[in-house]
């Protein structure tokens, strides 16, 4: 149990992992979709991703699937490296595994078909935003106020007494 333990936590440290994950979980959305839904006629019809559904109209396909996934990890990678030492890293290791919780459940509606199930993959999505402005909101707004604290503190340091 232990030694779970600690590959688990390596992973979770690992910036190079994590969006790996969000990687695999956007090819699995999207290999259910084409495999669950049947017909390219279906995914044109109810596909909520208006660029999956650009995509299959064009015949770009494999194209937007090589890039969505390249990109999905480089943002990972680039916003978990820049997160790695700071106190909201596991914020931004929950954002990415709740995004790939919902790409793979988005996969699993074509399964389902159900309309109270796709609109709890949708709500799932927004949520991931939600918690991502409201994070990094915070945290501009911390670095700004503790910016603005530090120069009246440095103001009123340099100040000759009268």
């Amino acid at each position: 149990m232990q030694q779970i333990s600690q590959n688990l936590q390596s992973i979770y440290r690992n910036y190079r992992a994590i969006p790996l994950v969000l990687s695999a979980a956007v090819v699995i959305d999207y290999a259910l979709t084409f495999y669950l839904a049947g017909s390219i006629e279906r995914i044109l019809k109810y596909e909520y991703s208006p660029t999956l559904v650009y995509a299959v109209e064009h015949g770009v396909v494999l194209p937007y699937l090589m890039f969505t996934v390249f990109f999905y990890y480089a943002a990972g990678y680039i916003v978990l490296k820049c997160l790695a030492d700071s106190k909201i890293y596991p914020i931004g290791v929950y954002i990415i595994l709740l995004m790939s919780i919902t790409h793979v459940l988005g996969g699993l509606s074509w399964y389902v078909l159900s309309a109270w199930y796709s609109n709890t993959v949708l709500a799932l999505s927004l949520t991931s935003v939600m918690v991502t402005i409201t994070v990094f909101g915070y945290e501009i707004l911390r670095q700004v106020c503790f910016s603005c604290i530090y120069i009246v503190y440095m103001c009123k340091a340099y100040q000759e007494p009268k």
